[in-house]
């Protein structure tokens, strides 16, 4: 691993310095003690300057106004695009996204409209102030074109979210705090009762708000079984009722038979997500998945029979020993299925991903044709991209991208992804935000992650959301 040497005359921006050097080197140890391989300075005199070896680059002192929040931002911009195009000249090497770090790049897009620019003068400033490649831009454009077709939030609208943390088996990739079955089982029923408990504490103070999405997510909500995942659904119908979208996630085949699937119709679910990942048998053991690609089209034949109305599919890029070959036949059989959603991923190696400790490391460019492939599939299926995410630790540093037929975009995904409407989240892990439009702030009040620990906590959890809301 590389060691950096950081210094700068803002030492409260050193986290951001440190996600755009990062987007040249990967993961590197970055400190403020002499020693680095590499050294980069930042000094803010008359302008930013920053010297990374022989490179050097400039940025102007932008903030002029009074609005001391706008000249923070603006500060941090210029600061970020200066390391960005100096550390650009010293690796010679071109990040597709160019000096964006942050996870919602449609915000800049829609910023740029906002000022009242036209779409065409939004792609040109952003390739101009950001370095972002041409074919991203336009996809944040497309992104937008689908979202103002959209109804969006009003006042007393907001997103409700139950997250269910247990799985057959656990993923290679995964990082999410969940648990398989083999190990977490004996907590499954103590869980339902704390997260219904959950929302039985909280129900009350929201009865005056509208939910756009329900959305049951994980984890597998269908590792439950099906009498324990109905409670919850139960549950969560009753204290939020009236729900324009219902989505539960029932995303491996090996967790699904024609009862479950009876079970979530009957409660009025109207999209579901199955999830593969990959359509090659290899690749799915490779990674800890326990079905097939057969497996997969046999319950969405089921999916389809029961009449849902959207079913979403997901796709990793860049899975360990995939090959653009093995891309190519999974979306040739993804496509066979026509799913009415189908996002894709790039694959992002956290922390507590048992890859990262395995030291898998994706290849970059095999990554972004992957992605280039899979972005090109997905319109020939005659799916649209309706909202895009980023990560940290994704190969390539590329993106997510959610894609969907004309009419079924998730009102949830777009609402969470571009933080329009507020979330009450319910289980371990979940984050519920709390939005102040006006003061361009959101709030969060955090559940604890650790299984267990929300299971003996819950009431907290509750009190936690109630002094967010209240």
């Amino acid at each position: 691993m590389e060691r950096v040497t950081l210094r700068t005359d803002l030492p409260e921006l050193t986290n951001d310095l440190c996600d755009v050097i990062r987007l040249f080197l990967g993961e590197c140890e970055i400190t403020e003690e002499p020693g680095g391989e590499l050294t980069v300075v930042h000094t803010m005199g008359r302008e930013h300057v920053v010297t990374v070896g022989n490179a050097r680059a400039t940025a102007a002192l932008t903030p002029v106004g009074t609005d001391e929040l706008e000249n923070k931002r603006l500060r941090k911009r210029a600061a970020k695009n200066a390391v960005y195009q100096a550390m650009k000249q010293a690796t010679g090497r071109k990040p597709p996204w160019g000096s964006l770090t942050g996870i919602r790049p449609t915000r800049l897009f829609y910023e740029q409209l906002a000022a009242g620019h036209d779409e065409e003068t939004a792609c040109r400033n952003l390739e101009t102030l950001f370095d972002v490649d041409r074919e991203k831009v336009e996809l944040l454009r497309d992104v937008a074109r689908v979202q103002s077709g959209m109804e969006m939030p009003g006042k007393d609208d907001l997103d409700v979210y139950v997250g269910i943390p247990f799985c057959r088996t656990r993923c290679s990739y995964c990082s999410f705090a969940a648990t398989d079955l083999k190990h977490g089982g004996k907590l499954t029923q103590p869980y339902v009762e704390a997260v219904t408990r959950e929302m039985r504490l909280v129900a009350g103070d929201l009865r005056r708000k509208r939910v756009r999405g329900l959305y049951i997510g994980g984890g597998t909500p269908t590792a439950l079984t099906r009498d324990q995942l109905a409670r919850v659904i139960d549950c969560a119908l009753e204290c939020f009722p009236g729900a324009k979208e219902f989505t539960v996630e029932a995303g491996r085949p090996d967790t699904i038979d024609e009862d479950m699937l009876r079970m979530l119709r009957s409660r009025g679910v109207g999209r579901v997500s199955l999830n593969p990942q990959t359509m090659c048998d290899e690749t799915l053991q490779r990674v800890g998945r326990a079905h097939t690609a057969a497996d997969i089209e046999r319950v969405y034949a089921m999916m389809r029979d029961m009449d849902f109305a959207v079913i979403n599919m997901d796709l990793i890029m860049a899975l360990p020993g995939e090959t653009l070959d093995d891309v190519k036949y999974t979306l040739e059989r993804v496509a066979r299925l026509a799913p009415d959603n189908l996002t894709v991923h790039t694959l992002a190696i956290k922390r507590a991903a048992a890859l990262r400790t395995e030291g898998y490391t994706a290849d970059e460019s095999a990554a972004q044709e992957m992605v280039t492939l899979a972005a090109r599939a997905a319109r020939g299926m005659g799916l649209s991209p309706y909202y895009l995410y980023r990560q940290k630790y994704m190969a390539g540093n590329l993106e997510n991208v959610g894609y969907c037929r004309p009419g079924a975009p998730s009102i949830y995904n777009v609402d969470i992804m571009e933080e329009i409407a507020p979330i009450a989240a319910f289980g371990a892990g979940a984050i519920s935000k709390w939005l102040y439009p006006a003061a361009r702030r959101i709030e969060r009040a955090p559940n604890v992650k650790n299984i267990e620990q929300y299971i003996a906590r819950v009431d907290e959890m509750a009190q936690r959301k109630r002094a967010l809301w209240n």
